[in-house]
């Protein structure tokens, strides 16, 4: 268990995954909303969830993961950061198996990107990878967890775009906010950074992109914000 920063919240490690830039990044996309209760599907170690709640000490948390092991480090985690909540050991495409529906106003979810790929020679990685959720079903689980006019925000990959935009709308939830998140200024996006709203009307807001790195490698001013760096 460590501090994420000097004087933030308590952190152990999810052992198949460590801490990820996407994973911060979405947060802080996140941190934007204004919400009393929050799930995160597919949690992992439960980062998005500590995250999240040291913005928003006052809501609620549901974290659910298919790993029993990784759910136990988001346990342990809810438990050092006193988050008020309950951590899940079940596939979020059995979506009663998390409970009530209709009730979040905010969902967050990084789910493993490529969903049809090969699996990992390593266990602990192919058994997270093993339940890798695709875009229609982490958007029906959203949208089952989701109250009307409640929050989606993800993060993903841009080559599928197109595939969760159209899962999206199929789950009733519009896509309202992009952003991309790019290694340099001039360097094509690595990540899209997406929040949709269910049962929203059209219209899609493109974000500034997000960029990590200096010209002289150094991180952004926004990372080093995001960060928590001096």
């Amino acid at each position: 268990m460590k501090q994420l920063w000097p004087g933030g919240p308590l952190y152990g490690d999810d052992p198949a995954f460590k801490i990820t830039t996407d994973s911060v990044l979405l947060a802080s996309f996140a941190a934007g909303n204004i919400f009393s209760r929050c799930a995160d599907i597919g949690c992992g170690g439960g980062l998005l969830s500590v995250l999240l709640h040291h913005g928003c000490p006052d809501a609620s948390f549901t974290a659910v993961d298919i790993r029993e092991d990784a759910a136990e480090v988001c346990r342990q985690n809810f438990e050092a950061n006193r988050i008020r909540g309950h951590v899940l050991c079940t596939d979020a495409r059995s979506h009663r198996d998390m409970g009530p529906g209709g009730v979040y106003d905010l969902v967050v979810c990084n789910p493993p990107y490529y969903y049809n790929g090969p699996k990992s020679p390593d266990p602990s990685r192919a058994a997270a990878r093993g339940g890798a959720l695709s875009p229609a079903q982490f958007s029906g689980a959203a949208s089952y967890l989701l109250a009307k006019g409640g929050e989606f925000c993800l993060v993903h990959k841009p080559e599928f775009l197109t595939d969760i935009f159209a899962a999206m709308r199929l789950a009733d939830i519009e896509p309202k906010r992009l952003r991309m998140v790019c290694h340099e200024a001039d360097s094509a996006p690595s990540l899209v950074l997406i929040s949709g709203r269910r049962g929203g009307k059209p219209g899609l807001s493109a974000l500034p992109s997000l960029i990590l790195r200096q010209p002289d490698g150094s991180p952004t001013d926004e990372i080093r914000a995001i960060y928590h760096l001096r």
